[in-house]
């Protein structure tokens, strides 16, 4: 495979991965709004004060972040914030560390997942929307 077949392969890959770690942003998002009073109950319940404001926020950050990495559009930036968003959403809501003995499981694979999405952001991020010469 000649060098100019291989970047546009690697480019393509890139785009096809960027897209679908933007669509689990935009499908969580859309889920949020669907289930608003549900979600914001158990944000509220975690001890998140205006649990409201936080899930509309969060929505915004979820959807339109999901939206820039799937058409490549500042996906960079779009990474990095959403790089940024999981960190206090994964310690709050994904403590294995606190959770009992019934949820202990449930919790670090959830965690794990999050800091395996952070890892993507990263990549993202380091790469932009396609392969630098």
């Amino acid at each position: 495979m000649n060098t100019v077949n291989k970047t546009s392969s690697s480019n393509t890959m890139f785009g096809i991965g960027r897209a679908l770690l933007g669509a689990l942003f935009v499908v969580s998002g859309i889920g949020k709004i669907f289930g608003f009073a549900g979600v914001a109950g158990w944000m509220a319940s975690a001890g998140l004060p205006f649990a409201s404001v936080l899930l509309t926020l969060t929505i915004a950050i979820e959807v339109i972040g999901g939206l820039l990495l799937v058409i490549g559009w500042q996906s960079r930036w779009a990474a990095l914030a959403l790089a940024a968003f999981l960190v206090p959403v994964t310690a709050i809501f994904h403590g294995f560390w606190s959770a009992d003995d019934a949820h202990f499981q449930e919790q670090l694979t959830a965690f794990l997942k999050n800091a395996a999405i952070f890892g993507g952001m990263l990549l993202v991020f380091e790469r932009g929307t396609a392969k630098r010469q």
